[in-house]
Parts: C-alpha cells; structure tokens; sequence
C-alpha cells in the first residue's frame, strides 16, 4: 500500500463522484460552492474525497446508477492514499460527465507519462510499476506493463493499453482503441468509431463518440457509452451497462447486472438482471419510461427490448 502523507497546498486539481442526486455519502454538494471540513482528515476516514486521475473516479462511482462527476478543486491539508486524496477544503468547479470525464483522463495521462512521443505513426512502451507511456499522432500505439501504470495517445487510429491493477488506458481520436487488463483498471476513449475494453473486477470502461462501443468482463465492471449508434456491453456479476444516444444497445450478460438505454435504443439482460429503457421524441423529449426484473412484466433473459408506445416491445431482428 502506498504510504499517506499530509501536506498543506494552495490548490490542486482534482475530479469528484456523486449519486444522482449530486451527493457523496449522504452530503448534498453544488457548483460553484467551496466546503471546509473541521477535524482529522484522512483517506476513508476524514475530510472531503476525490481523485487526482479523472478514470481513478469511476473506482468508486461507476458509471451506472445515474452517477455524476464533477471538477474540483482542493486545498489545506491534502492527505493522499494510492488514486485517492482526501482534503480540508474543496470546491466544486464544473459538472463534466462521462464525455468530460474522458476528455480529462487523456489529458491529464498524457501530462503524466515519462515517456511520451509525438510524430504519426510514433510507438511508445514501457515496463515496470507505475510507468507511464504517451503517444500523439495519427496511428500511434502506446503501452504499458505494471501496477499503477497509464498509457494515453492522441490521433485517428491511434491505440492505447494497459496491463496491471489499477492501470489506466485513454486514447482521444476517430477509430483509436482503449483496453486494459487487471484488477480496478480504467479504459476510456473519445472520438467517433472509437473502442474501450477491460477485463478484470471492478474495471469500469467508457466512450463518447457516434459508433463507439464499450466493453467490460469482470464482476461489478462497470461500461458506458454516449452517442449515437454506439454500444455497451458487460459480462460480470453485478455489472452493469450504461448508454446514452439513439440507437445504441446496451447489454448485460451477469447475475445481478442492470443494462440501461436512456436514447430510443435496445437492452437486454441476463437472468436475475435488470433492464432499464427511456423512449423519447425527435426533440428528446422523454416521453416514457420502463424499468424492470428479468422474469417480471413479461421480460425475458437475453432478450432484446426497446420501448416504443411505453411498452416494452421484443426485438427480434
């Protein structure tokens, strides 16, 4: 484990989850608004939480459940433990969202890597604890080996992976890949036709981009997408699926797992999973809403829905 240490800053710059409802662990936050904790101030134990990595967040708020996330800013006593630092005073700068979140995580690793390269088609790899590897440039591949290490590029087809626990992979760019491999590991990609994937428990895998897909296996992985025509899937107990767009599919294989289309699109889950559907007009109105049990309201395992008229309507084709 790594060691704490405490320490008075003026500022850094961090990145926060919340529940739904903009609150962590009971205590309603806003934008725009500075907090101050009295008293000991401690990872897990004291003060106000957030991460320094933007995919460090999804560790502890996936991207289900209608999960918000936010940048911050934190200050005072700053103690850090591993991905995570606790603070004395912290305040909530921006809501950014998953497409914000990502666009962060490849620029935040990118700044982080010691090995970075430029110039298209330029190849960067590194082995060991905690390195990091960057790459910009059209087709360009970066990747990385070991515990606690990122790997990020920027450009068309470009490519990024990780291997090793809490590794982090981001890549912005049409047509570039993400993946990971490894316990509580981070995949993230922005662009359109982009892909993200990781394989491990507690993995959490996101896209932003028109035709980007999403991937996880691993118990309580986490994947989503935002645009159109884009899909995300999950094979893991209690994992679970999340798109928004028109179109896109979302699909949860595992026990317990909850596939969530919020744009026109279809899902399907497995059995003693849930499903959840938004169907909404031209304007993106909503217009209904459906959430249930597989085995309940006549919904059955590995079937594809969509909602159409308020009623869950079987896809077959």
């Amino acid at each position: 484990m790594t060691a704490k240490k405490t320490k008075e800053v003026a500022s850094v710059v961090a990145y926060k989850g919340f529940d739904k409802n903009f609150q962590c662990r009971g205590y309603q936050y806003e934008v725009g608004k500075e907090y101050v904790h009295k008293g000991h101030v401690s990872p897990c134990s004291g003060g106000f939480h957030a991460c320094e990595s933007p995919l460090a967040v999804l560790s502890y708020y996936g991207v289900n459940s209608g999960n918000r996330f936010a940048l911050v800013e934190v200050a005072g006593k700053v103690e850090r433990e591993q991905d995570k630092l606790a603070s004395e005073r912290i305040t909530i700068k921006a809501e950014i969202g998953i497409p914000g979140l990502i666009k962060a995580a490849v620029a935040w690793t990118r700044k982080a890597a010691s090995a970075p390269t430029s110039g298209n088609s330029a190849n960067s790899a590194t082995s060991g604890d905690s390195a990091n590897s960057a790459t910009s440039g059209n087709s360009a591949n970066s990747a990385t080996s070991g515990d606690y290490a990122h790997s990020a590029t920027s450009g068309n087809s470009a490519n990024s992976a990780t291997s090793g626990y809490y590794a982090h992979s981001a890549t912005s760019g049409n047509s570039a890949n993400s993946a990971t491999s490894g316990y509580s590991a981070n995949s993230a990609t922005s662009g359109d036709s982009a892909n993200s994937a990781t394989s491990g428990d507690y993995a959490h895998s996101a896209t932003s981009g028109y035709y980007a897909h999403s991937a996880t296996s691993g118990n309580s992985a986490h994947s989503a997408t935002s645009g159109d025509y884009a899909h995300s899937a999950t094979s893991g107990y209690s994992a679970n699926s999340a798109t928004s767009g028109y179109y896109a599919h979302s699909e949860a294989k595992g026990k317990n797992a909850v596939a969530a289309n919020a744009g026109n699109g279809r899902a399907r889950a497995g059995e003693g999973g849930a499903i959840f559907l938004v169907e909404r007009d031209t304007n993106l109105n909503i217009l209904a809403v459906f959430a249930s049990k597989v085995g309940e309201n006549d919904i059955k395992a590995d079937t594809w829905y969509v909602l159409k008229g308020g009623t869950a309507t079987e896809v077959t084709a």
